[in-house]
């Protein structure tokens, strides 16, 4: 028996709520083979009988899909961490939200979103959104303009989340909506259609130039329409727009606008506003407004070098922004790179700041169900099987002369050879196998995807390989000739009896490609699939076309052809914002050079739901290794926003960084790069002493680091390791338990596990640069760096008169140190360092003191320093580690008692300061320091881009004249 959709529907519906059950009565593990039992319990009790396996397995593979997603943390980062700022949403009456309810009742009928993604859309994404914008109900005197940006995936559901955040917006009292939707005419028309589905419920079709309307998505569940769209599929904000004879109030519904990023449209869009709403008294439009900017680093980012004559582009933005009393500015951007490199202290003539997400930057949270970069380009990711590398093309050396000759000569043979990276726009010669084998592939591909039911699908192959339309005509017309040799000889040569065909070439190659790429882990025989009635009904409507910004360019109508199966050729046109549904196989053979471009161009990134095993991505080894190290990039820069968010930094305050160990790769365009500087950060710690004379703003991770501090002493005392004092050139050990002598103590030959343990639980100020915990550990972790097997752990005593408040470390008394508002950090010591000679001699015996004592003095003498300033001179403390390469390495807890820093009084302390004394109340700090032998001489580096800002914070940023010359590189 062969179950109806609706019936399907019914059984995962019951079988889930028994799941949920299950689960939380923790009656089960939730695995494959118990949903099957359960999918079998829901039919007994619905009294459905012989039912069909294939159905059995669909129902089973969507649970398992639905049920075992989890997602990961949202975050935030903001510029105030006022609470009473960010709750605002929280406080507000949303029993009444007739655009959410509307649009969630849409997502639960007609999307392919999961139950569980659209509740924590509705109940925490939206929501901690919302509380990030301005409060449009507040009232306060003159104008205001919120910033952020928004931070998510390439094709993850942005669109959903904006659309929703529009919604949401709208019943909050949001009254003016601005939709940025990309640069093309096609991009903008797609966003509008999406708005229209889920915001405005009504449309005029693109076929339909007539001025009829008709109900679209939402518009299935209301009367009267709900929005007043000032634009439409059929028409931009163009010409004649800025004549409308009516304004912004005249209507009691929202008012949304659907834009290109377009100087003329923009202009249009000001002009209309500035003259048909601004009220000439107050000098400005008083009803609230969000503007969404998305794909916010394409044509959003200021690109000229003088700053008082910013991109036009960028200029009528913020013009818009601030024609309103009460607005919001929201960039939407999986590829941030270039927003986070805006100089926060550009002004232009008018006073009025760049695009910099100064208020608030949100990372979205990210489905396991989402297919990014580090789970297909990372060695060890679950779809990195599904990659194939093209290796047919040879590129030829473009540094040779004979490569510079042919250009020189413009010979024919540049025009009709094979094919390569910088081929010419007139080029017309021999494409590579590997382009017939994936076309081939994605044939296989669509039977298999019948076979498995899901027939009614739409089904897409892009093949990126040129930016030229002339060379993309060319491939489009290969394609056709394999399309047609394939369709020929199924329907005249196959016979349906599949052992007649065995000897064709044809059947031959399909069979290799069936055993190369499926065989090893799809569950249909091949007899199926290469079946002659299954190849035709599953290729037989497939059409190639090409989709670029040319006007004959093909238009991916979903609306009008949901079950369309296409090949997609093309360059830019498939770069951003374009959605190529049911994305099956992908041929991608282009080089670029930077971050963005080359993420944007990763259509295959998504959800590949009931196909996960069957899509393919056909590239080159080194673009995968530059998306490896992208999604690298891209996880460092996430996890620096959640460590931001507790430590209580703000986008102002603490420049972001950017990994950049590409040589082949910029992170952004360059123009959009001018306040970027290149660092290198430290990954090598032989021969120093690293310190952390820098706190975090949350007094809550202090409280955590004492507990982490209080647990490791009470493992050193349980496990008995020597117990001795630091300073053991001066004690005797037999001393070390005196009550009256309050030194520092130190455990001896701790094995390297429990340092490393420590130092994964314990919470350090970003500012901190050299004490950077995940490089630390990553240096401690690897089998090649000698010599740190064993350690010393240190507890340095001080010259305050309170004890230790760990217990078992009450007979040493905390050292006494300032402590001072540096602003978005607790600063220790006005020197910025909390180390001294001292430290450096811990853990070592007089000679050994002398020893290293000695080989720095004589490496000052070869250095040219006389005698008599050598005596002068004082022993850094780096030379007791650079200069002994036997010393075990060393960590240093420091308890300290903190005194209040003299306050500046033309810089007063700072209220988030005032907040952290409050906070911290009588406990005492928790410093570290952390110091390796001098095995090694040689420093490894990871290279960043960082801002302006991070330079100035850390000390590195001279004067802005010497920041501006554009050779200058900073080296850490």
């Amino acid at each position: 028996m062969k179950l109806s959709e609706e019936t399907k529907t019914s059984i995962k519906s019951i079988t889930k709520q028994s799941l949920d059950l299950a689960k939380q009565n923790k009656l089960c593990d939730i695995d494959i083979d118990t949903m099957r039992q359960y999918v079998k319990s829901t039919f007994v009790f619905l009294g459905l009988t012989d039912v069909n396996q294939e159905d059995i397995d669909e129902l089973v593979h969507d649970l398992e899909y639905e049920v075992s997603i989890h997602h990961t943390n949202g975050c935030a980062i903001f510029n105030d961490y006022d609470s009473n700022l960010h709750n605002w949403y929280d406080k507000i009456r949303t029993d009444n939200q007739p655009f959410w309810n509307r649009y969630r009742r849409y997502l639960i009928e007609k999307s392919s979103l999961d139950q569980k993604s659209i509740d924590l859309l509705d109940f925490d994404t939206l929501p901690k959104i919302l509380n990030c914008l301005g409060n449009p109900n507040e009232k306060f005197e003159g104008k205001r303009l919120i910033r952020g940006l928004i931070i998510g995936d390439v094709q993850s559901g942005k669109t959903s989340t904006y659309t929703g955040l529009i919604c949401k917006a709208a019943d909050a009292g949001y009254k003016v909506i601005i939709l940025l939707a990309g640069t093309t005419e096609s991009l903008r028309q797609q966003t509008q259609e999406r708005i229209d589905e889920g915001v405005i419920g009504y449309t005029y079709p693109k076929t339909n130039k007539s001025k009829t309307m008709v109900k679209v998505g939402v518009g299935e569940y209301i009367k009267d329409m709900p929005a007043t769209a000032f634009t439409s599929v059929q028409r931009d904000f163009v010409s004649g727009s800025e004549s409308i004879a009516t304004s912004i109030n005249q209507h009691k519904s929202i008012v949304v606008f659907v834009c290109k990023k377009n100087v003329s449209v923009l202009k249009k869009l000001f002009n209309w506003l500035y003259q048909q709403n601004i009220d000439k008294v107050k000098g400005y439009v008083d009803a609230p407004m969000l503007l969404i900017d998305d794909e916010a680093d394409n044509a959003s980012v200021n690109t000229k070098k003088d700053e008082t004559d910013p991109t036009k582009t960028n200029k009528l933005i913020r013009d818009i922004c601030n024609l309103f009393k009460n607005s919001t500015y929201v960039g939407f951007t999986a590829t941030p790179f270039a927003n986070i490199f805006i100089d926060p202290d550009s002004v232009d003539s008018m006073q009025h700041a760049d695009l910099f997400p100064e208020d608030f930057i949100y990372s979205l949270p990210t489905p396991s169900s989402y297919i990014g970069a580090k789970r297909l380009f990372f060695n060890d990711g679950d779809c990195y099987d599904n990659l194939r590398f093209i290796a047919d093309i040879e590129e030829p050396d473009y540094s040779s002369e004979e490569y510079k000759d042919l250009v020189n000569n413009e010979i024919e043979s540049l025009n009709s050879g094979t094919f390569y990276f910088q081929h010419k726009k007139e080029w017309n010669g021999i494409l590579p196998n590997s382009l017939r084998e994936s076309v081939l592939s994605f044939f296989i591909g669509n039977v298999i995807r019948d076979l498995r039911g899901d027939i009614s699908s739409p089904r897409s192959m892009l093949v990126n390989m040129s930016r030229f339309v002339k060379v993309q005509n060319v491939i489009r017309d290969y394609i056709e000739t394999i399309y047609n040799e394939v369709i020929r000889t199924v329907t005249y040569d196959f016979s349906d009896i599949l052992s007649k065909n065995t000897e064709l070439p044809l059947y031959k190659e399909l069979f290799k490609v069936w055993n190369t790429h499926y065989s090893s882990y799809v569950d249909i025989v091949y007899s199926r699939v290469l079946d002659k009635n299954a190849l035709l009904k599953a290729i037989s409507d497939i059409k190639i076309w090409v989709v670029n910004g040319s006007k004959a360019s093909n238009k991916l109508d979903y609306k009008a052809n949901p079950n369309l199966r296409v090949i997609a050729v093309g360059g830019l046109a498939l770069s951003r914002g374009l959605t190529l549904e049911g994305l099956l196989t992908s041929y991608f053979y282009r080089n670029t050079a930077t971050f963005d471009v080359l993420m944007q161009m990763g259509r295959w990134f998504g959800y590949r739901r009931k196909y996960e095993d069957l899509f393919q991505v056909w590239t080159t080894q080194s673009s995968a290794i530059w998306y490896a190290e992208i999604a690298e990039a891209s996880e460092m820069l996430k996890a620096d926003i959640k460590d931001m968010f507790e430590q209580h930094l703000t986008p102002n305050e603490f420049g972001l960084k950017v990994r950049d160990n590409c040589e082949a790769l910029q992170i952004t365009a360059s123009n959009k790069m001018r306040s970027a500087k290149s660092y290198d950060l430290r990954i090598a710690y032989y021969g120093n002493i690293y310190d952390t004379p820098y706190l975090s703003l949350n007094a809550e991770q202090n409280k955590e680091n004492l507990t982490v501090v209080s647990e490791l002493v009470k493992k050193l005392f349980a496990s008995n390791y020597q117990y001795r004092f630091a300073a053991i050139d001066r004690h005797s050990k037999d001393d070390v338990n005196s009550t009256d002598i309050h030194e520092s103590r130190y455990f001896a030959d701790v094995p390297k596990s429990v340092v490393r343990e420590f130092l994964t639980k314990i919470k350090c100020s970003l500012l901190n640069m050299n004490f950077n915990i995940d490089s630390i550990v990553d240096f401690i972790d690897d089998s090649n760096n000698i010599g740190i097997d064993t350690w010393d752990i240190v507890f340095e005593g001080g010259d305050s008169t309170r004890a230790c408040q760990i217990s078992g470390l009450e007979n040493i008394y905390c050292s006494k140190r300032a402590i001072y508002d540096h602003g978005n950090a607790i600063q220790i010591s006005s020197r910025r360092r909390i180390l001294g000679t001292r430290e450096g001699k811990f853990c070592l015996t007089k000679s050994e003191i002398e020893v290293a004592e000695n080989k720095c003095k004589n490496q000052w003498a070869s250095d040219g320093i006389s005698e008599e300033n050598i005596k002068k001179k004082d022993i850094p403390i780096k030379a007791y580690f650079k200069y002994l390469k036997n010393r075990k390495p060393v960590l240093i807890i420091l308890p300290i008692k903190p005194e209040i820093g003299e306050e500046k009084p033309t810089k007063p302390n700072s209220k988030a300061f005032k907040k952290f004394v409050s906070d911290l109340g009588d406990d005492q700090i928790i410093a570290f320091a952390i110091g390796f032998p001098g095995i090694k001489n040689e420093e490894d580096a990871i290279s960043y881009k960082v801002n302006k800002t991070w330079l100035r914070i850390n000390g590195l940023l001279i004067d802005e004249e010497t920041f501006n010359e554009n050779e200058e590189e900073y080296d850490g």
